[in-house]
Order: structure tokens, then sequence, then C-alpha cells
């Protein structure tokens, strides 16, 4: 039956599964049944004490209003009036209403008469009125008016009312009626209780007396106190135990069934469930899920493999895009930096060859500054690319950190000038080594201190600081700025991501800087992060990064800053078939003193090398009749090439680019547009080498 049970239609398995939980319902409705009927039992003495309450009140409500109808009926007699005006026989008057008044109802009732001064007059013997009570009685009177008030004394609280005697012909109060009886004389059964509304707290359960409008005013509250009265019904604590006992079995039962059960219902569901648990851990590949289990598991198995073979086709599909996607990236970056180098060029020759003319030299500085911003941003685009896709490779060597932030310093201090910034350094006096990428470093350095500038208003402050802290090397960068908002703090290292910006965008870039950072430190095994306190607040970036056990070996200078020996004019072949960049490179060069010789092809440049020897070749990549790396390999096999130095000189600057003319023999690889100071470092180093 369990096979069968198992083999069968998913549906199948839920029913009998709800069928258990219907059971488990019965006996949850079996307990709240058991609750509502407590419950109810509850409610209805609750409601019986609430209607002998209400009965209770009534009955005090006509004890009261006989009270105040006995008493204006002998208020308004006109033979009391006219004996209260006759003083001499004023007691012969009095006499009947006294023996009349001496209870109402059965309660006993304190009567007194008095004058239109409130001295009393005569009594029906029960009267005992204190001071306080008869000073209340002679203002009443003087005011003119009938009431009545309730006073607390140790004895129990005490209901006292005045009526006054008027004349018939003058109208005028010629004396008073105040009677007097106690609110526990009113209770009708001993467990209720009276209160009024000048008593402080109110109490559940409370009835409002229906009293007539004489002691209306007086709020007169009716509770029944049950404290000592016991419950109508007993609770059946037994049976309610043996009730718990019974579903508290059925309950664990029922349990065990039920989990028994779902482990046989959802085993294909668990195997499904690991399958999608190793899919997200091993990414999407060839693995399917097992056709296997009920027909709605076949079925659902189905849909996931076709989603997975679909996503799987659009995986491929990415990967070739973002191939492609990076192709177009080095085919663009070599069309913008092919024209970008005979500018480049052109800028230095006028500063060179003009530098006695002011106005020459400072538009040949913002030609060159303008190159430089340009070369940064297609830099920035690639690198943005390699390293988002993991083709970054880290030269592990021993970097001071020092050295790094200085270089970086020394980067940014045009743009820090032309900011008119004050910078603050403030670098441990010990050097803090690390393994890493020279380059790398300084290029997240750099990046950090350009962001800083840029955003941070003209005169502001910037304040860089490396210290050693537990083992980590911390670099902070702290400035005045415009700071960073709640919502782009959590998203500022991601990609395209920049603060808001001027219409004249006046900070520049793409907002690839600071993911650069935060991968390149990444890799170094190191962590970044900001903070900032809001919206022109300034902001404050820090980078921590392992710390080396020891310093030997620290690289402090690129080799390219490696003492060499004074060189003199050397022979240079330029190939490229880029004519401006070529002319200019050549120009450039001549003005250093060099014999340069310029061809446009690689045919030409094989012929012209034929002919004479030359220290140094400066190759592009990129040539149409033959590729730069074919040329360097002909080259070599001249006479007059035997010896000399291989540079080349390409808008190709990826890594597999830099490895590729390795491999061809090229002793350096420069990017364009090259930096004139780098140009000339690179050549006096290859020609040194060459000569030993």
């Amino acid at each position: 039956m369990w096979t069968s049970l198992q083999a069968g239609s998913l549906t199948r398995r839920f029913a009998i599964a709800s069928a258990i939980l219907t059971a488990v319902a019965v006996l949850l409705v079996a307990a709240a049944s058991l609750w509502l009927v407590n419950r109810q039992h509850a409610a209805a003495v609750e409601l019986l004490q609430q209607r002998e309450t209400a009965f209770n009140a009534r009955t005090v409500g006509n004890t009261l209003a006989t009270l105040a109808s006995r008493m204006k009926d002998v208020a308004d007699s006109p033979i009391l009036a006219t004996g209260l005006v006759d003083s001499a026989g004023r007691e012969t008057y009095l006499a009947p209403f006294l023996n009349s008044l001496r209870q109402i109802n059965g309660i006993p009732v304190q009567v007194l008469f008095t004058d239109f001064e409130g001295k009393p007059i005569a009594g029906n013997g029960f009267e005992r009125f204190d001071t306080e009570q008869l000073a209340w009685l002679r203002t009443r009177i003087d005011a003119g008016e009938e009431s009545a008030a309730i006073f607390d004394r140790p004895g129990g609280p005490e209901l006292v009312g005045v009526n006054l005697l008027r004349y018939s012909r003058t109208n005028t109060p010629e004396g008073a009626l105040v009677y007097k009886i106690r609110l526990q004389d009113l209770r009708p059964i001993a467990s209720s209780v009276l209160a009024w509304q000048a008593q402080p707290g109110t109490h559940a359960g409370e009835v409002a007396v229906p009293a007539p409008e004489a002691f209306r005013h007086l709020g007169l509250m009716m509770k029944i106190d049950v404290s000592d009265v016991g419950q109508p019904l007993e609770t059946p604590w037994t049976q309610y135990g043996l009730i718990g006992g019974m579903t508290l079995a059925f309950a664990v039962i029922v349990f065990l069934l039920g989990s028994r059960l779902s482990l046989g219902l959802t085993q294909d569901l668990r195997q499904l469930e690991q399958f999608a648990g190793k899919l997200g851990e091993e990414g999407i590949g060839a693995a399917r899920a097992e056709l296997a289990g009920s027909s709605e598991t076949i079925t659902l198995a189905r849909s996931i493999n076709r989603m997975l073979d679909g996503l799987q086709r659009q995986q491929e599909r990415l990967e070739r895009e973002h191939q492609r996607k990076d192709e177009f990236l080095a085919m663009l970056a070599h069309e913008l930096r092919n024209p970008l180098a005979p500018i480049s060029s052109a800028a230095q020759l006028l500063r060179v060859l003009f530098a006695d003319v002011p106005r020459i030299k400072e538009v040949s500085g913002v030609i060159s500054r303008q190159v430089a911003h340009m070369t940064h941003l297609v830099d920035d685009l690639l690198d943005v690319s390699r390293v988002t896709r993991g083709l970054v490779t880290i030269n592990q060597t021993t970097v001071e950190l020092g050295a790094v932030l200085r270089e970086a310093a020394e980067q940014i201090k045009p743009v820090i000038d032309a900011r008119k910034h004050s910078v603050t350094l403030e670098i441990a006096p010990e050097a803090l080594p690390v393994c890493g990428d020279r380059t790398r470093l300084v290029q997240v350095a750099a990046n950090l201190l350009n962001n800083a500038a840029k955003y941070t208003p003209d005169g502001g402050e910037l304040h860089v600081a490396l210290a050693r802290q537990d083992g980590m090397a911390v670099l902070q960068v702290r400035d005045n700025g415009i700071g960073i908002g709640a919502d782009l703090l959590p998203v500022v290292f991601d990609l395209f991501t920049q603060a808001e910006r001027t219409p004249d965008r006046a900070q520049g870039g793409l907002g690839l800087g600071l993911a650069l950072v935060k991968k390149l430190v990444e890799l170094h095994g190191g962590a970044v992060e900001v903070s900032s306190a809001g919206q022109g607040q300034g902001s404050t970036f820090t980078v921590r990064l392992p710390l080396l056990a020891a310093s030997a070996g620290t690289a402090t200078a690129p080799a390219a800053a490696a003492a060499r020996a004074p060189l003199g004019p050397l022979r240079i072949l330029v190939v490229d078939d880029n004519v401006d960049a070529a002319q200019t490179l050549g120009m450039l060069l001549e003005t250093a003193g060099h014999a340069v010789t310029v061809e446009h092809s690689a045919q030409a440049a094989l012929a012209r090398a034929g002919e004479g020897r030359f220290d140094i070749v400066l190759l592009d990549i990129g040539l149409p009749d033959m590729s730069g790396h074919e040329l360097a390999g002909a080259l070599q096999q001249l006479p007059g090439c035997t010896d000399c130095a291989l540079v080349a000189v390409s808008g190709y600057g990826q890594e597999q680019d830099r490895r590729l003319s390795h491999d061809a023999g090229f002793d350096a690889h420069l990017v364009k547009p090259v930096p004139p100071d780098l140009l000339v470092e690179t050549i006096a180093r290859v020609a040194n080498s060459a000569r030993r």
C-alpha cells in the first residue's frame, strides 16, 4: 500500500494528508467547543449578576421616589405653612406630620422642621443632624433652593435632603423640612453597594440608580459585591483534565503519523530541492533534474530542465556578448589612442620648440592635460571590463605603501593645484610593506585622491593618512567636500555610480574610479569602506591591506627609476601606419637629439633596416601589411637589427597584448599616447640593456 501511495498521484497523497488534518481539526473543534461552553457559562453568570444589579438599582430608585414624593407632599401642605406662621400653636400643627414621617417603605427616616433661620422647631424623635449638615441647611434656605447631598460619616454615608416650607400668601420660605436616611438602609440586599458621583474611583459592573429629579444630581450607582459569594456552578476540572489528556494523546499520535507521511509524500520533492541547492552552489552546467516520482514532480522537473536549457543558452550568449564587448572595447581603445598619440606628441613638440613663447606653452599644456584625461578614461573603461571578469592578474611583489602614496599624490598634484586644495599627508615613519602590484596600488590611491579632489569645492581641505593598525595597513582619505547622501552610500562602489551632478558636469568622469578601487583592493586581499555624515559634510574612504611580516626586498621605486649611464644620440626607426603619429613621434625624438627614420609599412621598414643599422625600433602592432609581432621576428633576422632593442608602441594595452609582445621578442610595450617622460625613460632603459 505504501509503495502504491508513493507511486501514485501527488493529489492523492495530499488527499490522505487532508483526511489526517481533518481528524486533527475535529479534535481542535471539540476543544474549542468546550472552551466556548465555558465562556458562555461565565457570560450567563455575568448577565444574571448584571440583571440582579439593575433590579436592585430600580428598587433603590423606587424607594427614593417615594421618599421625595412624600417629603414634597408634606412640604407643600398649606396647613403646615400656616402653622409655622402661627408661632403660638405650631407644635399642634406639626405633630400629625411628624408622627407619619418615621419610616418610608420600612426605612427609618430622620425628620426635622426648622424656621426660616434654620433653627430647629420639632423633630420626629430620631433626628440627629450634626453641625455641618445644619450649616448646609442654612445655606440652602438662604439660597431659596431645595436640594440633597450625601455626607460621608464614620458610621456610613448619609443622604440629607431639604424641602422649603412656603407661606401661600407671600410664597416666601417660612421654614424648612430637612430629612436624612442612611445609604446602608437603602440597600435591598446585603451584598449590594451604593456609590455616588463624588466618591473617587469607578467599578466594573456598576449600574446607575434611576433616581428622581431631587436626587439625580448625586449620581448614585449600584454594584453587587460577589467577592464573598461562591460560584453558581463548580468548574468540572476533572472532566476538563480527562478531555485535555485525550486531546494531547491524539495530537502526539497525529504528529508522529503526519511526520512519517510527510517524509514519504515529499521524498521526490526533497530530491528536487537538493538538486536546486547543488545547482545554486555549482552554477548552471550539464546536470539536469531527475525525472522520477509523482506525475506532478516529473512535470515540475521537466519545466526546471527546460528553464536550465534556456538559461544555459542565454549564459553562452552572454559570454559571447562579453567577449565581443571586450573585443570592441579593445578596438575602441586602439582607435581612440591612435589619434591621441600624434596630438600628445605635437603638444610636446610645441612645448619644446616654443619654450620661450608663454601663450604656445600654455596651449600645449592644455592639450597635454586633456589628452591625459582622455587616456585615463579609456584606461578606466578597459580596466573595469577586465577586473569585473577576473582577467586582471596581480604582479605579486613587496611594495612599500608610503612610497606608493607619495607617487599617487604626485600624480594628482595638478588636479589639486588647479582647484586650490590644501593637502595634509600623514605617513607612518616606519615602512609598511604589503604584497601586491605597485602599479595597481598607485592606481587605487590616485583614484581615491582624484575622487576627493573632484567632489570638494575649490579651496577645500584633503587629509590623507597612512598608519599601521592591528596588523593591517590603513589608508584613509578624508575631505570636506559635498559628502555622500544616505541613499548613495550602499552603492557608491557600484559601476557608473556618481553623486548628483551639476548641469555643467564640472567633476567629469564616468563613475568607474571607485568601482576599480574596490575590485583592486579585494584582489590584494583587503577591504575598502566609506563613511559620510551626509550632504555637505564631506566623506572618508578607508582602505585596509594586510601587512607583510618582514620588509626585506621592499620595492620602493619602479625598475625604470634605476640608475643608468648617460646616453648619446641613438639611431631610432619608427614604424607606424598612422602618418601623423609616426611623424610627430619622430620629430619629438629628434628634438631629444636622436637620429630618427620614419616608415609607414612593414615592407618599407624591412627595406630600411636592411640598408643600415639601428639601436632602437619603435613598432606599431596594427600594421596593414604585416602585424607588428611578425615584423619584429623578421627584423631580428636582419644583420642591422641583431642587437637593436624592440619597443611596441600600440593602441592595444591589455594583459594579453603585453604578453604577446613579450613572446614576440619586444623589450617593452608602450600604450598610446605615450607620456614623453615614460618614452624617454623606456628608450634609455632598453638601450642600456641592449648595450650590456
